[in-house]
């Protein structure tokens, strides 16, 4: 009967009974928004800087049960940023009755910390310019927007590295081709333009490897058995270092990326070449201490001086006029990627010793 009764109602007459339908209060749809809200939301005392009332978002979010909260402060959930909050965050409240951060520390129950942005609002300032008594306050967590936000730093920050690699290697090659054009353009010998299209290949062959890594994010790509000898003495010809002198002590097999580590014996032959002249004589062998496993690049120059040491292979870190301080960073990085540790000590012949520790 009542579904003939609607059917023979008038629109009129349906969409009036409907629209006196008993609603919720304001005060319910207020109160379902704060407690069903996923950010954290408190009621805050400004007088005594207390919590008056607090949603279940913010127990799940802080760790603690409500009856515990509304026993705590504010300044009990960030003790570090409660100076900063009172004075950029409330003065907002108190000055234009709304105020926001997006860098506020939280700390849970269980002693985390978590990253979150605040927003908040005077809840009763009065109308003759009385200063408000209560506020409510919005928690959010950005701990995956914080994250985020690191990941994209240090992506560019690797890609300044990167960069820096690149520029730095790319000189050798680029002075070993000056210096073969000019001799060509004396004389003509064809070893010389063979030499300026080994030097080339070689610049094309890095610049190619490194574009790859900066793609996939990693320092050192595919890793094969290498021979230490062999590769030590393509890169010091490579190099050209004459009439500088390499030894070769001992060998060992190297689980390594090729191009990397004729990276690292190219940037510690040149340092050496840079700090201990012309006829310095650089050394290459195995460690044969039963502490370390892994070999060691050392030369009879001048040497680092102690309180130089622990700087060596920070970025920019140069003793010379026209250095960039990139050559022994650059090594440090790729031991590093290896998971190698490396290590700098002073030379029996006293000059500098570089041991590199393998895993």
């Amino acid at each position: 009967m009542a579904e003939d009764q609607d059917r023979d109602d008038p629109p009129s007459d349906r969409s009036a009974r409907t629209s006196a339908a008993p609603d919720s209060s304001p005060e319910e749809r207020y109160r379902k928004i704060f407690q069903y809200n996923n950010d954290a939301v408190m009621v805050v005392d400004l007088e005594t800087e207390s919590f008056l009332d607090v949603n279940p978002a913010a127990c799940d979010l802080l760790g603690y049960s409500r009856e515990e909260l509304l026993s705590m402060h504010p300044e009990d959930i960030h003790p570090n940023d409660v100076e900063r909050v009172r004075k950029e965050f409330i003065s907002q409240v108190y000055q234009e009755g709304s105020g926001f951060t997006d860098d506020l520390t939280c700390l849970t129950k269980d002693g985390e910390e978590v990253p979150t942005e605040i927003s908040g609002a005077a809840l009763d300032a009065g109308e003759d310019g009385t200063d408000p008594t209560q506020m409510i306050a919005m928690l959010r967590d950005i701990s995956d927007r914080v994250e985020h936000r690191r990941d994209l730093e240090e992506k560019i920050e690797r890609l300044d590295r990167f960069a820096s690699i690149v520029s730095h290697d790319l000189k050798n090659p680029l002075s070993i081709i000056n210096g073969h054009v000019t001799l060509a353009r004396e004389n003509g010998d064809p070893e010389h333009f063979d030499a300026i299209e080994d030097a080339v290949d070689r610049m094309d062959e890095m610049l190619s490897e490194l574009l790859q890594l900066t793609r996939e994010g990693h320092l050192v790509g595919e890793r094969t058995d290498i021979e230490l000898e062999p590769l030590a003495r393509e890169v010091w010809i490579d190099c050209e270092l004459d009439p500088a002198t390499l030894e070769i002590k001992s060998s060992r097999t190297l689980y390594a990326d090729r191009d990397r580590l004729h990276e690292l014996f190219a940037n510690l032959f040149e340092n050496a070449h840079t700090h201990g002249g012309e006829t310095v004589t650089v050394r290459v062998g195995t460690l044969d201490r039963d502490d370390r496993n892994g070999f060691y690049v050392e030369d009879d120059g001048e040497g680092i001086p102690a309180d130089e040491q622990d700087t060596v292979f920070e970025w920019g870190h140069t003793t010379t006029s026209d250095g960039t301080g990139f050559g022994l960073a650059i090594v440090a990085e790729i031991a590093e990627a290896h998971g190698w540790e490396i290590t700098v000590y002073d030379a029996e012949a006293g000059g500098t010793r570089f041991e590199i520790e393998v895993s």
